[in-house]
């Protein structure tokens, strides 16, 4: 940035006393020396556009000296009652004061900064809520309140109804029906009456809340029939067999409503869409819309589509807003026709398309396309018999009464049909077939009128004219047209056509939409906000309700929100990469590249190299594939590195710059979205996914096996890619429309970072799960999965499926531990003397339907079998005495089901996933698991702990580049395991050959493959094993037989009575020589058995007790030389028959395997070994929820099956993202495998990290599921004891968690009861007023930074140092990005370069730390001047929650404390000192000094102080080293500690 002062630096340089640095502005650059600590504002400005959108990050401005609202809440009695409340005063309610802010807002036009001020102030929770009564309560109460619960919601940080819920929600109801009143008595100005919607908007998005829900829902009644057309009624009355007796009942209570409220439920809708219909009519007719009138209409039909895109709200309006052809006469209107009005008309299509949605609205049932068209045949039918009956003499449609439904359908032959007819005609269509009666509906009556009015008046004239001129009167054949007569004509035939043409299906528009971002949609500030949504308009995007229609709908909302959010993070890739490149125009006019940027590189050429035919029915390629050519000249290897790195699936983007005459010389942020691709010349933006990365020899440098990958020769790269069939279509079209061709011009390669690069992926698995019948929920999931039933349905013990007997295997440590983890349970019986592993059988003794039966539990015991003579044969062993409640997840997990856990930070809620995955796997054998996380980090942590499982090693695979984070010496990846079963296949056959030269069969081929080592094991193995079994039967247990079992036991002597008579004869051998040999002829000599010397040994064995006859006949005893001796120790049968048995079970296992390892023999390739280890031979798979994403079209073609999913980090995922791995195998006959899903996460912190403001607040994208189905009240097991903080640390944010106490360990073990050395407090906050007159700045928009906060954090992990805390277990937080780049210089300059010192483990945001820890914590808060994103409570929990040992805040005491919603937290700290407290004769970090007691504290004042004590301090230390090395003593002991 030196060199480029108008692209502003990626981070302020650091601030240091006494160091020349750099001063940066974009105006110039000097050099000044500092004498003291100051901090550098920037003298920048933002753009309007971000000016404007900053307005919530800003917090609203101090009152001027005008009566603002915020300067009568600072003078009257709102402050008063706010600073009162801690001494429990009586506040007295004005409501003179209610009325004075209401109208000082309403002068100020609503200003949001006033309405933040307010909210922040919790003017709704400590005064307008407390204060209201539904009789007494003023027009402005109820509208403030209505504002500052929407500005609640548009925030996004507090919870909306919190405060209401808990103080005083019955009267809602209440509050509610005034707010209808005020509506209806029609007073309300146009601003009014839209925050008024807004509110009603909020209110129906928010139906978990039941005090809401019973409001909302009376208005989206049966009762709103009434209005509806009565023909087009009853055919929906007869439709559904349910309803007519229903209807019995309306019409009783609501035919003649006897109370407001009443009436309200019967008419309120209907009015509403009423008073729409002639409003839109009544701004049509004005020469231009005001902002604010558009505002309302857009307002308007954002709440008609939140009511159609809920099935509770959907059911009965539905027919009502049909009825009155909404759309299709605001679509009409003239409103709909001006340019400001794009949005409008976007919002009207996403009404269209909820209108239409195929569904049936009465029983929720998806509609096939069949079943879409019959209905569209239907209404085509009705037409042709209306046509047919009511106008037999018209010939137009007489003829459409003739004609098939093909010639019918299409909108251009439905006008040419449509057109000719008079305005009766139509009048008589419309009410036949679109149910539509003109003279009923308000405001078409009024266009009739005016019509005829102008009909006759054109007459009258006519007739004037004529006698004027002296004509004859005579009779007209033709009417005179009229411009009312041609509008309402125009307005009918096109509610004609707009019922009866052919649908549309968006699926199938969905299917030809190209999937990567182009120059259109890039910079397009309509489909992709800016980064900062103020929240004060409608948008035209899709919301993640807590209801969806139907899956596909579900997967639509998701769909075009994520593309959204991919584009605007591409999008703010290329505005940070481009402008490096610097783009000119040479002499020649062509573009070149003057600068350089890591993700960017000059393309040198594209050739498109094969063009798939479409498939059958498809008009796009099915494949488009291309080679890119680029060259790495120039370019330092470790980015060099980094395009190597290009992988399959990877993504590049490709574009054409075509430089501006005169390059851009001022700060890109101060572009807006549309002039950014005009200041740098964008032409074009394509995508491409890399299929193969090629050096300049042709060589593959993309394998994804390691052990393949070649090292790349040269500096030129081609990598081929697949193009976007669609998109290249689209531009074939183009070039044949005239316009020019695109790829030609292609000049620049653009690659993204692998994390934040997986959007096509997903999308695309996305529209392939709307277009594919295998998008299938498990049954039981189902209905709560799209937001209806009953919540806890899927709880195990309402499952058919409930498992009666649970293995748990060692699961509990002691009989005492399973009476503790039952406590519920009617009664447990365990047998004296029993030891692990446990299985435990549960008997239902109640059955009270809707709650959890009672139960008899049942223990038994049992033990597992000798697995083999070595130590790594022994089982491992849990050694964590799981509490109640995680035993209780532990089996709700085990069990068939939904298993929804709540982890509060140190719960222990990753032993508890551990240990159900190890009962998983050894209770179903023929059962894969899939195990899915949000970030690398926890996955890791999650699969190290089940490496340490007894779990073989075989049978574990991670999936995705976050295994090379695991700090493991083996490689659990796919090509790791695939070398690994390689090299064990080598290693076990190897062991083979050993066992058949202990057996005497060396020499045969036995090892030579695993078929060999198979045939080995069955003629020869077993046979041996075979034979000892009947050996050691025949020999009997004491060996009295032994001689009987033992092989050559004995042998054959002869007995010779006179051995001097034998007799001998003379014979000749082959060479003619005589020789004497014994006389066969001679009769034979009695014989005798004589007992071998094994036999005798043996017997003495036996008999001297130092063998058994196990170990005696066991035939393997020479192969197992290798194992700890002696083999058999226990000199016992029955010990040494177990030891026997046990080794058999391991030559077994070794055969086993030998034969898992005979697929990776056979298959030749490792592509193929990979593909059959993830589908047949591992059986738990990890991988985060993006790679699931990314390998799920792969493994559904695999035909991959698993059955069990288990999710941590759930509350942090995206709804789609979670989503996806439940369908990652094919369904079987339209049935899901899936049989357990286990959520694990904590919705009390933080959400999924979505970047565009827009998307997060308006469209809910950071939703996730796990949060969802929290919200839908689905059941929980709340893990309730945490063992990682002190107890003290712990009372910041238990009280957010139910019951959440403290583990035994926490309040037992020293290291918890002792204090932290020099260190007055466990934790303690650390108030920090403005250094050198400045707290907060900002030196770029929304780059935050407090200098004094961050010297302060660096000066305070300094002292720590010195006493000797390690610096690995120190870690330094922030809540803002800028501060940690400050802080991050800070300690650069003052600690890195000192061995004294060094860094603190990590030094990083809140955000990015969660999910982590480390024994000391300190954070700095940052800002001064409003409270900022530390409002959201959720990362208020993440803050306090990351600290084992010591918490230590920095930041602005007074602005924190008089948040409302962080008042449980900062109660706390103002208990404590808010000087930092310092032990100062406490010179080691270990003491004696227990917790909560203070020794001789020190409090230091200020920054200044603390600086002055640490130059103190190492002054003492250094005279105290100084004089240990000169007594000749050696480094002083105090020295060590830190240095560590």
């Amino acid at each position: 940035w030196l060199k480029y002062p108008g692209l502003g630096p990626r981070r302020p340089p650091p601030i240091i006393p006494n160091i020349n640095y750099i001063h940066f502005t974009p105006l110039h650059i000097t050099w000044s020396p500092l004498p003291s600590i100051r901090a550098v504002v920037s003298p920048t400005r933002p753009s309007p556009a971000r000016q404007m959108a900053s307005t919530e990050q800003q917090g609203g401005a101090a009152a001027g000296e005008v009566m603002t609202a915020a300067a009568i809440v600072a003078s009257r009695g709102v402050a008063k009652w706010l600073t009162s409340m801690a001494q429990e005063e009586h506040v007295t309610f004005e409501k003179d004061v209610v009325e004075q802010i209401y109208n000082s807002l309403k002068e100020e036009d609503f200003d949001p900064m006033q309405v933040t001020k307010l909210e922040f102030n919790s003017y709704l929770e400590r005064y307008l809520w407390p204060f209201f009564e539904v009789e007494e309560a003023t027009s402005a109460h109820c509208l403030t309140i209505a504002l500052l619960v929407n500005e609640k919601v548009r925030d996004g940080n507090v919870s909306a109804w919190d405060s209401i819920a808990t103080t005083g929600k019955e009267k809602f109801s209440g509050y509610f029906e005034r707010m209808l009143n005020l509506w209806k008595e029609g007073t309300l100005s146009l601003r009014e009456q839209t925050f008024v919607i807004q509110f009603w908007i909020n209110c129906f998005q928010s139906l978990e809340q039941e005090f809401v829900r019973d409001c909302c829902l009376r208005l989206a009644g049966l009762q709103s029939w009434f209005h509806l057309n009565e023909l087009h009624r009853n055919r929906l009355l007869a439709a559904n067999k349910k309803l007519p007796a229903f209807w019995k009942k309306v019409q009783k209570k609501y035919a003649e409503p006897k109370t407001v409220s009443a009436k309200h439920e019967r008419n309120f809708m209907s009015d509403l869409m009423d008073t729409f219909l002639k409003q839109v009519q009544e701004f049509g007719a004005k020469e231009s819309i005001a902002a604010d009138e558009l505002a309302f209409l857009e307002r308007a039909v954002e709440f008609m589509i939140d009511l159609l895109d809920q099935l509770p709200t959907r059911r009965f309006l539905r027919p009502l807003l049909v009825d009155k052809h909404f759309v299709v006469r605001c679509r009409g209107s003239k409103v709909a026709q001006l340019p400001e009005a794009r949005l409008f008309n976007q919002l009207l299509g996403i009404l269209r398309y909820y209108e239409n949605f195929e569904i049936d609205d009465t029983t929720g049932k998806p509609l096939s396309r069949r079943d879409i068209t019959d209905l569209h045949y239907d209404r085509l039918q009705l037409l042709q018999r209306t046509a047919f009956t009511e106008f037999p003499d018209n010939t137009h449609l007489r003829q459409l009464s003739l004609s098939n439904v093909s010639a019918l359908d299409t909108r251009e032959a439905l006008q040419q049909y449509f057109n000719p007819l008079d305005v009766q005609a139509l009048k008589t269509l419309c009410a036949r077939v679109c149910f539509l009666d003109v003279s009923q509906d308000p405001t078409l009556k009024v266009l009739d009128e005016e019509a005829a009015a102008a009909q006759e008046a054109a007459e009258k004239a006519e007739e004037a004219k004529e006698a004027a001129e002296g004509r004859p009167k005579k009779k007209r054949k033709k009417k005179v047209k009229t411009e009312e007569e041609t509008r309402l004509k125009e307005l009918l035939v096109e509610i004609l056509v707009s019922r009866l043409e052919k649908p549309s299906f968006q699926q199938d528009d969905i299917e030809k939409m190209p999937l990567y971002s182009t120059e259109e949609l890039v910079w397009d500030p309509n489909l992709v906000p800016e980064e900062h949504y103020s929240g004060d308009y409608s948008l035209a995007l899709p919301k993640l309700n807590l209801q969806f229609l139907t899956i596909h709908d579900y997967l639509l909302r998701n769909f075009n929100l994520f593309r959204l959010e991919s584009t605007y993070e591409i999008r703010g890739d290329i505005e940070d990469q481009l402008p490096r490149m610097k783009p000119i125009l040479n002499p020649e006019g062509l573009t070149e590249f003057r600068g350089s940027a890591r993700m960017c590189c000059q393309l040198q050429s594209l050739e498109v190299t094969h063009v798939k035919r479409p498939k059958v029915g498809d008009t796009v390629p099915a494949e488009v594939t291309a080679e890119v050519k680029f060259n790495l000249a120039g370019i330092v290897p470790q980015i060099r590195g980094e395009w190597d790195q290009l992988r399959e699936h990877d993504v590049i983007f490709l574009l054409s710059i075509q430089a501006p005459d005169k390059p851009f010389d001022g700060r890109v942020q101060d572009l807006s979205v549309t002039e950014f691709p005009e200041k740098f010349g964008v032409m074009y933006l394509r995508g491409a996914e890399v299929t193969e990365l090629l050096d300049e020899e042709g060589n593959v440098i993309s394998d994804p096996n390691p052990q393949e990958r070649k090292t790349p020769v040269g500096t030129t790269r081609i990598a081929r890619v697949l193009l976007d069939p669609a998109q290249y279509h689209l531009d074939l079209e183009a070039v044949a429309d005239g316009k020019p061709e695109v790829y030609s011009g292609l000049n620049l390669i653009m690659r993204r970072k692998p994390k934040e690069n997986n959007f096509k992926a997903i999308l695309q698995t996305i529209r392939s799960l709307m277009t594919s019948e295998d998008t299938v929920v498990p049954a039981w999931l189902h209905d709560l999965f799209l937001g209806y039933g009953d919540p806890g349905a899927a709880q195990y013990w309402k499952m058919p499926t409930q498992l009666s007997t649970i293995d748990f295997r060692d699961t509990f440590l002691d009989q005492d531990h399973i009476l503790e983890s039952f406590p519920d349970a009617e009664n447990i019986e365990i047998p004296d003397d029993l030891q692990r592993p446990f299985r435990l059988q549960f008997e239902k003794t109640t059955n009270d339907p809707g709650k959890k039966p009672l139960e008899k539990v049942t223990a038994t015991a049992y033990s597992i079998p000798n697995q083999g003579p070595y130590p790594e044969c022994k089982p491992k062993e849990n050694a964590v005495r799981f509490t109640p409640v995680q035993v209780e997840a532990i089996r709700s997990g085990v069990n068939p089901g939904l298993t929804m856990v709540v982890g509060p930070p140190g719960t222990g809620k990753t032993d508890t996933a551990v240990q159900v995955v190890n009962l998983l796997f050894h209770n179903f054998p023929d059962q894969k698991i899939v195990l899915v996380a949000h970030s690398n980090q926890a996955l890791n942590d999650l699969f190290e702990k089940i490496v340490a499982l007894d779990i073989p090693e075989r049978y574990l695979l991670r999936l995705g580049r976050g295994i090379s984070e695991l700090d493991f010496k083996k490689d659990y990846s796919k090509w790791g395991r695939v070398n690994h079963m390689l090299q064990r296949r080598l290693d076990l056959l190897a062991r083979v050959e050993v066992l058949a030269d202990s057996m005497g069969l060396s020499g045969q081929d036995i090892a030579y493959t695993c078929e060999n080592a198979r045939h080995f094991y069955t003629h020869h193995v077993q046979r041996k094993w075979a034979e000892f079994q009947l050996a050691v039967k025949a020999a009997g247990k004491d060996g009295a037989n032994i001689d009987k079992a033992l092989p050559n036991a004995r042998r054959r002597v002869p007995k010779l009575k006179n051995p001097a008579a034998k007799r001998a004869k003379i014979a000749t051998d082959s060479e003619g020589r005589e020789v004497e040999v014994d006389d066969e002829d001679q009769a034979p000599e009695p014989e005798e058995w004589e007992d071998t010397e094994d036999l005798i040994q043996a017997r003495e064995k036996l008999k001297a007790k130092q063998a058994t006859v196990i170990s005696l006949l066991f035939p393997f005893t020479q192969f197992f030389a290798d194992a700890p001796q002696p083999l058999f120790p226990s000199m016992s049968y029955e010990g040494d028959l177990d030891v026997a048995e046990g080794c058999f079970r391991f030559l077994n296992n070794m055969f086993k395997e030998i034969d898992e390892c005979h697929a990776f023999e056979l298959l030749r390739n490792s592509h193929d070994r990979g593909n059959y280890l993830i589908t047949t031979h591992a059986r738990i798979i990890a991988m985060t929820c993006t790679h699931a994403a990314l390998t799920r079209s792969t493994l559904v073609d695999l035909n991959f099956k698993y059955d069990n999913l288990i999710m941590e980090e759930s509350a942090q995922i995206l709804e789609v993202e979670t989503f996806i791995p439940m369908l990652l195998q094919q369904s079987d006959q339209g049935v899901s495998r899936l049989k357990r899903v286990m959520f694990i996460g904590d919705h009390h912190q933080l959400p999924p990290v979505v970047k565009n403001r827009a998307f997060q607040k308006y469209g809910h994208l950071d939703q996730s599921l796990y949060t969802r189905f929290v919200r839908l009240k689905t059941p929980t097991v709340d893990l309730n004891l945490q063992g990682r903080a002190r107890a003290e640390i712990a009372d910041l944010y238990s009280w957010r968690y139910k019951d959440l106490g403290n583990l035994s360990n926490v309040l037992t073990d020293k290291r918890y009861r002792t204090a932290n050395g020099g260190l007055s407090y466990e934790y303690q906050f650390i108030n920090v007023e403005d250094f050198e007159g400045q707290g907060e700045s900002q030196p770029s928009p929304h780059f935050y930074q407090n200098l004094g906060e961050a010297e302060y954090c660096v000066a305070m992990f300094m002292y720590m140092r010195l006493l000797g805390y390690p610096a690995h277990k120190i870690s330094i937080l922030s809540t803002y990005n800028g501060q940690k780049a400050l802080i991050r210089d800070v300690i650069k300059q003052r600690c890195t370069w000192n061995p004294l010192f060094g860094e603190p483990n990590k030094v990083t945001t809140v955000d990015r730390f969660q999910g982590q820890q480390n024994d000391y914590i300190i954070v700095s808060l940052v800002r001064t001047q409003h409270v900022g994103h530390l409002r959201d409570v959720r990362r208020l929990i993440v803050t306090m929650s990351r600290a084992r040992f010591g918490l230590y805040v920095f930041g602005r005491f007074s602005l924190f404390e008089n948040c409302f919603e962080l008042a449980p937290v900062f109660n706390r700290f103002a208990k404590r000192p808010r000087k930092l407290s310092l032990e100062l004769d406490e010179k080691s970090c270990e003491v004696d000094r227990a917790t909560g007691t203070a020794g001789n504290p020190t409090l230091v004042k200020d920054l200044p102080e603390m600086w002055n004590l640490l130059q103190d301090q190492m002054k003492a230390q250094f005279q105290a080293a100084a004089k240990v090395v000169s007594s000749g003593k050696g480094r002083p002991a105090a020295a060590g500690p830190a240095m560590s």
